[in-house]
C-alpha cells in the first residue's frame, strides 16, 4: 500500500470515512440503515444501554489503576463515581433502572477480578501503557480503513476487555420483581471478540490478550496460547473482514441514494440480534425504510 491513502468518495458522499470492528458484526440490513442512511448524530441520540455505560465505568477503574497508578480501592471508587452519575439516563425506563442498580452493585467486583488479570499480566512492569488508542488498517482495493481504538495497550502487546453483567430472567416471580441470574465467562472466546482481537493484531502488528471479567470471576485468553485466537483463525478473520468491506464499497458506489439501494439490493432480517435493542417505534421505522 502507498504511505498515503484517500478515502473514496463514494464513501464521504454517504458521510463516512472508516469502517470499525463494531460496524463488521452488524448485519448488512442492520449496519445500512444506522451508517449510511442515518448519521452520526442519529446514532448518538439513540437511547443508551445500562450494560453499555456499565462497562465504560468500569474501565475508567482499571484505566486509573494500569494508567494512572490508583490503587485498587481507588481505582473502584472512580468506576463507581462515575457510573453514578449516569443514573439520569434511566430515569424514564424502569427496566433498565433496574439493570443500573444491579449493575451498580456489581461494578466494585468487576473491576477488581480485571485488575487482578491486569496483575497476571504483570501491567505495570510495561512501560509507555496507553488506552483507546486509534489504529487503522487498509486493505488493498478498499478505499477506506477499518479503524478501531484498543482498550489498553503497551509496547509489547494489546488487551482486548470484555465485561458481562447479570441479565434479567424471562419470566417474574409471583410479587412481580425478576431475578437476575449468575453470569458466566464463555469457555471459548465469542466470535464477535475473535473478530476484534484479530483486527487488533492486524492493525497493531502486536501479540494481545482477550480478558473477560465479571462480578464472580476472569479469564484471560492469549493469541499466543488460545487456538480460538491463533495466527490461522486471526488471517481468516481478515479475509472476512476484507469480503465485508469489499461488499459494503459495491453497494455504496451504485448510487448515492441510500434508501433506493436498501429497497433493490439489500435483504433485511428483522429477527437479527441487532434489533433486539430497538423500541417499538424504531424498529417501525426500519420496517418502512426498507418497503416492509
Amino acid at each position: 500500500m502507498n504511505d498515503f491513502n484517500f478515502v473514496g468518495e463514494h464513501w464521504l458522499k454517504h458521510g463516512l470515512n472508516h469502517l470499525s470492528p463494531t460496524q463488521k458484526n452488524k448485519p448488512l440490513c442492520g449496519w445500512w440503515y444506522e451508517y449510511v442512511y442515518r448519521d452520526q448524530e442519529w446514532r448518538r441520540k439513540k437511547k443508551p444501554n445500562a450494560k453499555m455505560f456499565a462497562g465504560i465505568s468500569a474501565q475508567i477503574g482499571w484505566d486509573n489503576y494500569a494508567l494512572f497508578d490508583k490503587s485498587e480501592d481507588e481505582s473502584v471508587d472512580l468506576a463507581v463515581k462515575d457510573y453514578q452519575k449516569r443514573k439520569g439516563n434511566f430515569i424514564d425506563d424502569e427496566k433498565e433502572m433496574k439493570q443500573f442498580e444491579v449493575n451498580l452493585e456489581a461494578i466494585p467486583a468487576t473491576v477488581k477480578n480485571y485488575i487482578q488479570a491486569l496483575k497476571d499480566l504483570e501491567i505495570k512492569k510495561h512501560k509507555n501503557i496507553n488506552s483507546e488508542r486509534y489504529v487503522n488498517l487498509w486493505m488493498d482495493g478498499i478505499d477506506i480503513p477499518w479503524t478501531g481504538r484498543t482498550d489498553m495497550e503497551t509496547d509489547e502487546f494489546f488487551i482486548e476487555a470484555k465485561t458481562k453483567w447479570q441479565r434479567r430472567g424471562g419470566k417474574p416471580r409471583k410479587d412481580g420483581t425478576y431475578n437476575y441470574g449468575k453470569v458466566a465467562i464463555p469457555q471459548e472466546p465469542e466470535k464477535a471478540h475473535v473478530d476484534q482481537v484479530s483486527f487488533y493484531r492486524a492493525a497493531t502488528k502486536k501479540p494481545g490478550y482477550l480478558i473477560y471479567a465479571t462480578p464472580y470471576e476472569y479469564k484471560v485468553f492469549s493469541t499466543s496460547q488460545s487456538s480460538a485466537l491463533s495466527a490461522e483463525v486471526g488471517e481468516s478473520c481478515m479475509k472476512d473482514f476484507y469480503r465485508t468491506a469489499l461488499t459494503r464499497q459495491n453497494l455504496v458506489k451504485l448510487s448515492d441514494d441510500a434508501e433506493h439501494i436498501a429497497k433493490n439490493f439489500i435483504q433485511p432480517d428483522f429477527n437479527n440480534i441487532n434489533y433486539y435493542g430497538y423500541t417499538p417505534e424504531e424498529l417501525s421505522e426500519v420496517k418502512q425504510f426498507y418497503g416492509r
